[in-house]
């Protein structure tokens, strides 16, 4: 969080994210990762929904579990945790 936040790394030399900012989602799905994709590209539950063929309640709930998941309150902080992926 430290380097989303734009401070200092921890003290220790360790990298708390391996591989940059794409190692946010590693704890999703296969599934949660795809929708966190479209979703943090700018696509809205519908058109996420669409390109899924998913219904639109299910991204709702995917997005809920996805946001919980990374400690994100919306969608503009999931599209800085996977801007990189």
């Amino acid at each position: 969080w430290a380097r989303l936040a734009g401070g200092a790394p921890p003290r220790g030399g360790a990298d708390p994210f391996p591989g940059g900012p794409a190692g946010l989602t590693e704890g999703l799905t296969e599934a949660e990762r795809r929708l966190a994709l479209l979703v943090g590209q700018g696509a809205s539950n519908q058109e996420a929904a669409a390109r899924l063929f998913l219904s639109v309640k299910t991204v709702e709930a995917r997005l809920t579990r996805i946001y919980r998941k990374l400690g994100v309150r919306g969608r503009a902080q999931l599209a800085v945790a996977v801007r990189d992926e």
